[in-house]
């Protein structure tokens, strides 16, 4: 979960602290909430694959280490924003403003795999899909709407009780600030396979020539490692790192300042913060954002 939101989840034995809910951050619940309700059958692909589509079911929220098996347990108000849940023991009320953790928990479908070919399974690795800190995007269909939202995997779980007790399932931590049309995120992202050096701000890491930029939006940029096999050492959600881009011309040379918005052990999602000109950080300009994009686009071409 964002850390401006309700602070990152690292699995269900270790909620974290976080702030008051923000306006923005009620509202993109109370969305999540519309567009993946308990109950709804789902589509999702792993490790931002979107050639690698299986089905799956939501079947559960994790609230504050509690799970809930209805939206019925959800207290909202006229507006439709969620104002307390009932969890627990004697269905316990608890306020949203309390809220420090949210997770999703979904089956364990690895068995998926084996319907992929060699090269698919290949793609996901010795550890399959739900491997701890891989990347899940969920698909719904909500209305004449498509959305998706990018989740990552707390961990693998048997519940001891419960409608699901004994039962192989996975929990999810969301990511809210993917949540979004599907149709107008397939419009702003545009593949290409450029590459890229990577080293964290502070000096303390380089990936030289491990790397490659995957795909790019007017804010944020993917890279995974060139190696299969390989992974993204040292890098962490909320690190500052600088990309050194060169795309074999000096005018098409940039070195640019982000910030590690999730990352899996083979791809990570960039925020891009500034662009270095003549040593100096400044800002992203419109037409720097647009020479950036076509130079990525038109790599070796």
């Amino acid at each position: 979960m964002l850390k401006s939101f309700l602070g990152i989840s690292h699995g269900i034995n270790e909620p974290e602290e976080s702030p008051a809910l923000t306006a923005n951050g009620a509202e993109r619940l109370k969305k999540l909430i519309e567009c993946f309700p308990i109950g709804r059958k789902l589509r999702y692909f792993p490790e931002f694959k979107k050639e690698l589509v299986f089905d799956t079911v939501l079947v559960a929220y994790c609230l504050n280490r509690k799970f809930i098996y209805s939206v019925d347990a959800i207290e909202r108000d006229a507006q439709g924003h969620p104002t307390a849940f009932r969890a627990g023991e004697g269905e316990r009320k608890t306020p949203f403003s309390e809220l420090k953790q949210l997770e999703l928990l979904v089956p364990d479908t690895s068995q998926l795999e084996m319907k992929l070919d060699y090269q698919s399974r290949a793609v996901l690795g010795r550890e399959g899909q739900f491997n701890t800190g891989n990347a899940i995007s969920l698909i719904s269909n909500a209305g004449n709407e498509v959305w998706v939202i990018d989740t990552r995997v707390a961990k693998r779980v048997v519940l001891p009780d419960g409608p699901y007790a004994a039962m192989k399932m996975v929990l999810l931590t969301p990511d809210l600030t993917t949540l979004a049309a599907f149709e107008q995120r397939r419009n702003i992202r545009a593949k290409t396979c450029a590459p890229v050096t990577v080293s964290l701000a502070d000096g303390t890491l380089s990936e030289s020539c491990a790397v490659v930029i995957v795909d790019v939006s007017e804010t944020e940029v993917r890279i995974r490692v060139r190696d299969r096999g390989s992974s993204l050492l040292g890098m962490n959600p909320g690190d500052e790192v600088i990309l050194d881009i060169d795309l074999g011309t000096e005018e098409q040379h940039r070195t640019i300042k982000g910030v590690i918005l999730r990352r899996s052990p083979e791809n990570c999602v960039i925020e891009l913060k500034g662009l270095f000109k003549d040593g100096i950080l400044a800002s992203f300009g419109l037409l720097d954002l647009l020479e950036l994009k076509a130079g990525l686009l038109n790599y070796g071409n």
